[in-house]
């Protein structure tokens, strides 16, 4: 996605679950200086290589686009995306295609920056497809400009996408497709007093919301950050911090802009499925932290074994959240945890901790042989910082696309409201 200024760096991070595990990093369309590129690599378990991507893959303005990156391998695998521009990195996890759906709702953070501005993309994968922006706030696309109650048809061929920019905030725009599709949200510089950066994030669709979240504090100086809460139908909502509760209720596209408070943990529970997405502002000091994005996982998709990155330069967390009784038997990189400090989640059977790890560009395991828990990946370095959720490495990640009864009618569903 369009970033600040002209020169990034671009790749992705691939880490294996098992020996030998044979992967390609391709482009959907040659670069621009006529050549086709392809990168194959071996991976092994635990591993981690990262793989650059050429400079020609990033797409500028509001336009069609159709170097798509594609990532295959004979294993199961997990991948991070990496934009790199002045040693300021921004991630995201990228999602497998399994995992894809036909209906997103867009949160893109909004800013008073006169050069900044909201920006989501959405791709196909192997077929044809038909996309349809219901748009909410204001965007433009080539030439015209749509606003609030405008719907935007796009087709798409196989390993296309198209890149939208808001000339607003367009949080809550919705996007029905009528195969699946990833979409990515951002913002294409946030700037402070001290510097801009680019933010962004792979979306989960709407068949993959879950009720029930919990968000640890993060390891900051004491600002406020943001969590936003997108409801897709009337929905009921509890957002408690430390021993506070407040009860709203949404309607269908509402985006809920609320203030995460330093030190002190975030248990939200809704009463049917909900996107829950973390802002770090970013301080507007000379010691802060960048601005980034990060999706929160909800309870039900908590998992036994995660790998995670640490990120070369940066100071690296693990924030763990996991049930009060099994806390003991988690284990990092088959040794058991210690001096781990765990406090309570209010509300909850859970608790929340954090594990400092090391400054080197290396994967870790984290692992519980039978409770499921979350894992946050985290690092501050001088005026950066980064965030994504661990890599799932047992059932890799929720599939959309399982064919039981309820998605097959979430899918015909939204193919219905499609037509």
């Amino acid at each position: 996605m369009e970033d600040c200024g002209n020169s990034s760096q671009f790749e992705v991070q691939i880490t294996g679950y098992f020996a030998f595990t044979s992967v390609s990093v391709s482009i959907s369309n040659y670069t621009d200086d006529g050549a086709r590129f392809e990168n194959k690599t071996m991976v092994n378990q635990g591993e981690m290589v990262p793989v650059r991507l050429p400079e020609s893959v990033g797409v500028k303005g509001t336009t069609k686009f159709s170097k798509v990156v594609l990532v295959k391998a004979d294993k199961d695998i997990s991948v991070v995306s990496v934009s790199n521009k002045h040693v300021s990195p921004e991630t995201t996890v990228l999602y497998p295609v399994s995992s894809l759906g036909n209906e997103h709702y867009v949160v893109t953070p909004s800013t008073e920056s006169f050069d900044s501005y909201p920006e989501f993309s959405v791709i196909t994968y192997q077929e044809t497809n038909s996309v349809k922006v219901h748009v909410k706030g204001k965007l433009r696309y080539l030439t015209q400009v749509y606003s609030t109650g405008s719907n935007l048809g796009i087709k798409l061929l196989s390993f296309q996408g198209i890149q939208l920019q808001g000339i607003e905030d367009v949080s809550g725009t919705r996007i029905v497709s009528e195969k699946p599709v990833a979409v990515l949200v951002g913002q294409v510089c946030f700037c402070n007093s001290t510097k801009c950066n680019h933010v962004f994030e792979q979306l989960l669709p709407v068949c993959s919301w879950g009720t029930t979240y919990i968000i640890p504090p993060l390891p900051w100086p004491k600002v406020n950050d943001i969590v936003y809460i997108t409801a897709s139908q009337s929905t009921t909502v509890l957002y408690q911090q430390g021993e506070q509760q407040e009860n709203v209720t949404l309607t269908g596209g509402n985006v809920l802009q609320l203030p995460v408070k330093p030190s002190i943990p975030v248990y939200i529970s809704a009463n049917v499925g909900i996107q829950v997405v973390f802002y770090r502002l970013g301080a507007a000091n000379p010691n802060s932290s960048h601005a980034f994005l990060m999706n929160v996982p909800d309870v039900a998709s908590y998992c036994l074994m995660y790998s995670i990155n640490e990120q070369e330069g940066f100071k690296n967390f693990a924030l763990m959240v996991a049930n009060t009784s099994e806390t003991g038997a988690i284990i990092l990189d088959n040794q058991p945890l210690r001096d781990m400090e765990w406090k309570p989640v209010p509300g909850t059977e859970f608790v929340w901790g954090m594990h400092t790890l090391g400054r080197a560009m290396r994967s870790h395991a984290v692992e519980h042989a039978s409770s499921p828990f979350a894992l946050l990946s985290v690092g501050t370095a001088a005026m950066d910082s980064y965030g994504i959720p661990g890599s799932c490495r047992k059932n890799v990640t929720f599939k959309c696309q399982t064919e039981t009864q309820q998605i097959k009618e979430q899918l015909k569903r939204c193919k219905d409201v499609f037509q």
